[in-house]
């Protein structure tokens, strides 16, 4: 195998004795992986030494189709599944274990056509009812991102290294397709705000330290949010994924002469910052949402939720404008707003839940309301009865009905007149005292 694939393996095993090298290759019939473990023993009597090391992540016991001879068991520390057993050795002697596992690390045709489908089911549902051309715009964007995942499958079918860390890089990215396609937020966004296309420089030194020429393995961790469709400018370098520490990381190998050193920039794209058109509808939405608890028993808890939103919101405003030329600060204030927007965003969805339940307040107040009015009309109904020994009819009990109505209308006028007369002539009376009491000579 070659260089780079004992250097994944390398990766990959959490336990592996001092004895023990393997490595992946494909099978013959092209669905299976055949991973070499190779065991040695440099010494002059037989060995009698147990192997152990760990499976890829994505491997379940019903995954391994040939254990080669050797036990599959959990191990709770690393969360994952693993091999081990005994093998004994001659003096000098070296063995090829072929465990064969099934080959789980393709992106299948099916899984891709179930996202497709919940892009487009979410374009109608979601979409396209409010804004059929700005959804188009937005279910497009999921649909080329998609397409940009499953032509890079098909790019990497001949090699099992390299497609390894594709689909590792890729799920991520499908996890965020996925969720996006049923995120109502997603579809209320405006489709005609850009997506970033800023790059940062990200900046990686190698040196070899050696009097001689040496072949140097690069491996450059890169910051947790980069996909492999952000790297614009890779310089050679292959984006890889460390499982262990679920991070991606630059791979390369080259020749370097005696104590070269070696700078290189490579192009990321900044996915850095929340967008500001996240921001102004959380703001917008908050906003909305206020004005229609103003008269609600909650008021008091709003203003605090509201307040606390807003005030997190200025914060990342105020943050992502200044510059920060060290893409570590730059990637640290990012950090810190993405905590501040999923706070404001919880605070949010408190304010909507009191919302909900002053809206359920009103409707049960409003059948309150009703309930009282059909009891009123069945009193009316039980005393027309007792007077008339009969039950009224529809049109004599809205007669009834309007007659009471004409009444207290006749009665209101009647008392605000009187009120009204009344006031003004008390007013009049205040007005002849204050100016007799002003006339009257100071002593």
């Amino acid at each position: 195998m070659g260089s780079g694939c004992q250097w994944r393996c390398a990766r990959l095993c959490a336990t592996v004795v001092s004895f023990v090298l393997f490595s992946f290759a494909a099978s013959m019939s092209g669905a299976d992986v055949i991973i070499n473990v190779l065991v040695v023993n440099p010494k002059e009597q037989v060995l009698n030494k147990n192997v152990e090391f760990s499976l890829p992540g994505e491997i379940k016991p019903e995954d391994v189709v040939d254990p080669a001879g050797l036990k599959v068991d959990y191990n709770v520390k690393d969360a994952g599944y693993f091999l081990h057993g005994s093998v004994t050795l001659q003096p000098k002697e070296s063995r090829t274990l072929k465990v064969k596992v099934k080959d789980v690390w393709r992106i299948s045709d099916e899984a891709i056509a179930e996202l497709r489908g919940d892009i487009e089911r979410g374009y109608k549902e979601m979409g396209s009812e409010r804004d059929a051309a700005n959804a188009a715009k937005l279910q497009q964007r999921l649909l080329d991102k998609l397409d940009y995942i499953a032509a890079e499958e098909q790019q990497v079918q001949g090699s099992i290294d390299a497609r390894i860390d594709t689909y590792r890089n890729h799920q991520q990215t499908l996890l965020g397709l996925k969720t996006k396609a049923h995120l109502i937020d997603y579809w209320r966004t405006d489709a005609s705000s850009p997506e970033p296309d800023k790059t940062i420089n990200y900046v990686v030194e190698v040196t070899n330290p050696s009097d001689k020429t040496r072949k140097i393995k690069q491996e450059h961790y890169i910051p947790k949010e980069v996909r492999p469709e952000y790297v614009v400018d890779r310089k050679g370098f292959e984006v890889r994924f460390d499982e262990k520490k679920g991070q991606p990381l630059l791979f390369k190998e080259d020749d370097f002469a005696p104590h070269e050193k070696r700078s290189v920039s490579i192009g990321i794209q900044d996915v850095w910052f929340i967008p500001d058109n996240e921001l102004k509808y959380t703001r917008s939405h908050v906003k909305y949402i206020m004005n229609f608890l103003q008269k609600s028993q909650f008021l008091q808890t709003a203003k605090d939720l509201y307040n606390d939103v807003i005030n997190n919101l200025d914060l990342i405003e105020s943050m992502q404008a200044i510059h920060q030329p060290d893409i570590q600060q730059h990637i640290g204030s990012y950090r810190i707003n993405i905590v501040r927007f999923e706070q404001a965003k919880k605070d949010l969805d408190a304010m909507e839940k009191l919302l909900a339940r002053f809206r359920s307040d009103l409707e049960k107040s409003k059948v309150k309301n009703v309930m009282q009015k059909i009891q009123q009309l069945k009193s009316l109904s039980k005393v027309s009865e007792a007077i008339f020994d009969k039950k009224p009819t529809v049109n004599a009990a809205w007669k009834i009905i309007g007659s009471v109505m004409i009444f207290l209308g006749i009665f209101t006028i009647i008392h605000f007149v009187t009120w009204f007369l009344r006031s003004a002539k008390e007013k009049k009376q205040e007005v002849v005292k204050y100016a007799q009491k002003t006339d009257e000579p100071k002593g």
